[in-house]
């Protein structure tokens, strides 16, 4: 039961940090796409990193286009984000070993293999506490509205 406690509420830190990170592309994006386009390319890109299935929503999207965008967040300046996104990671995939789903971690192993090839991966492993900060610091960095 405690357990399953814990996986839901850092479950809920993983979806903050995931939202800071599509708030943080679709500014980026709002430059050069029709702010529609924007909102779908950076969900698109937002379910890469954090190894979600893709959304049949996304499919019209270049492939090339959403792999370049995901490496470039990963190798930008903000180390708090592409550690955010790794521990998210980690996370989700600790959440769905639990629940023996194994499409999901099978996903969710590709994803880290993936990162990995891009940047070196940080050796602990996540906790409720850091991913608390994480969330609290990336949803103020990057969201406009504040919950």
């Amino acid at each position: 039961f405690m357990k399953k406690r814990i996986f839901k509420r850092m479950n809920n830190y993983v979806d903050h940090i995931k939202l800071a990170c599509c708030e943080k592309l679709l500014a980026q994006l709002k430059y050069n796409h029709k702010e529609e386009k924007a909102k779908l390319i950076a969900a698109a890109v937002s379910n890469q990193l954090f190894g979600e299935a893709p959304s049949p929503m996304h499919s019209h999207l270049q492939n090339k286009m959403i792999d370049q965008l995901a490496s470039d967040c990963l190798t930008d300046d903000d180390e708090q984000l592409r550690y955010g996104i790794i521990m998210s990671l980690r996370t989700r995939m600790a959440i769905e070993t639990d629940a023996r789903n194994t499409d999901a971690t099978i996903r969710i192993g590709d994803t880290i293999q993936w990162i990995k090839t891009i940047t070196p991966l940080p050796p602990e492993a996540p906790n409720p506490k850091i991913m608390l900060e994480l969330a609290v610091t990336l949803r103020n960095k990057y969201c406009r509205e504040q919950a």
